[in-house]
């Protein structure tokens, strides 16, 4: 814990891991009216965290979509990737 999780793409700050996550997926779908779907099944939510929520609670590691060419990580997000 602590203020050390970076968005690589706007510079914020975030106390945790998760909170970086759902802030990533807020940048994950700006801009198509306030409505987050999961990468994997498509379901929608009306805010970011349940997204986050759901992905935690119903995809594990192996539905990751997006993987890294420089390294073995994988991510539910591009913006993670990036």
């Amino acid at each position: 814990e602590g203020i050390n999780h970076e968005c690589k793409l706007c510079n914020q700050m975030f106390d945790s891991p998760a909170k970086l996550l759902c802030h990533l997926i807020e940048h994950s779908f700006e801009g198509m009216g306030g409505t987050f779907k999961c990468p994997v099944c498509f379901t929608v939510f009306v805010q970011a965290n349940k997204l986050q929520q759901h992905i935690f609670a119903v995809h594990g590691q192996e539905d990751k979509i997006y993987d890294c060419s420089q390294c073995p990580q994988k991510f539910f997000f591009q913006t993670e990737l990036q």
